[in-house]
């Protein structure tokens, strides 16, 4: 087995893409196909299905990752015996977190630990199927994973808030939760996705269905088009801290209901690693610091 096969296997399997890794490798799709193939043989097994849009792995494939990422990193060990290699941090983010959270957690743990990042955005599917098959190493969520092979960290909830035009009447008076029904609504992500169907949930026990005007999946574009006098939205408090200078303005929801989950996931075999007690040590210091300085974004 040619660990550069293992290689680009790894590339492949971040890329999703026969296409894209060879163009990032200089290659031909020719060239790669023919390899992976090469690969598949001498392991026995089938590693990727070919998918319209790309590739995916199997559950072979899944399985066999975490094996290749340590041959590739005992070789690189084996050939620079003088350098301790850097242990990666593989972390996984839906958009709200990745704008807010992780960047200041992550500068925190560098500044901690010689650790190269490894950071990319994902749907909570994709955040499941990669906890589970130890392709990431934490993920943070808005909503919990049940599964005998994550652990949960859960943290204080974040406040969800009702998002306007600066100019909007309701930005200084606010008349109540129902007059949301009177307007044209901006939501976030389709109607499958969790924090969607939670905002969706939670207007529907005060019996309200507003028209949706558009769906994003972009929270900084929600806010531009809320700025822009397009309809209002719900969005977590903690992604509104650029309020004043964006225009718009949050408005809390007199319902304590309009709340959603922190976490932070990782998968049991990381339990005992001083990184992953370290990171966890960060994550929960960020959001006690939150917790200490927080103030209503609408002030």
């Amino acid at each position: 087995m040619d660990t550069k096969d293992l290689q680009l296997f790894l590339a492949a399997s971040r890329n999703k893409s026969i296409s894209r890794t060879a163009e990032q490798l200089f290659m031909s799709q020719s060239t790669v196909t023919t390899r992976l193939q090469r690969l598949e043989r001498d392991i026995g097994y089938q590693l990727f299905d070919r998918m319209p849009n790309g590739v995916q792995l199997t559950p072979e494939g899944a399985r066999f990752l975490p094996l290749a990422e340590q041959i590739v990193s005992l070789e690189r060990q084996m050939l620079e015996p003088s350098q301790q290699p850097k242990r990666t941090l593989r972390v996984m983010s839906g958009r709200a977190f990745v704008s807010t959270d992780v960047p200041m957690c992550l500068h925190r743990i560098v500044e901690l630990q010689d650790v190269r990042l490894q950071v990319r955005m994902g749907l909570y599917e994709n955040m499941v199927d990669a906890l589970i098959n130890s392709q990431v190493d934490f993920c943070f969520l808005g909503e919990p994973i049940y599964h005998p092979r994550v652990r949960l960290v859960e943290f204080p909830d974040d406040a969800i808030d009702l998002v306007v035009p600066a100019t909007h009447p309701f930005a200084h008076d606010f008349p109540g939760i129902r007059a949301i029904a009177t307007e044209p609504f901006i939501a976030f992500s389709d109607s499958t996705a969790p924090f969607r169907k939670r905002v969706t949930m939670l207007l529907a026990k005060h019996d309200l269905f507003p028209e949706v005007r558009m769906e994003l999946d972009s929270i900084d574009g929600i806010k531009a088009m809320v700025s822009q006098g397009l309809g209002v939205s719900l969005l977590p408090r903690r992604t509104l801290v650029d309020a004043s200078s964006k225009g718009y303005v949050a408005i809390p929801i007199a319902d304590e209901a309009f709340r959603r989950p922190t976490l932070l996931a990782y998968p049991d075999i990381l339990e005992d690693e001083p990184l992953t007690k370290q990171f966890i040590e960060v994550v929960s210091e960020h959001y006690q610091h939150q917790a200490r300085f927080h103030h209503d974004p609408s002030v």
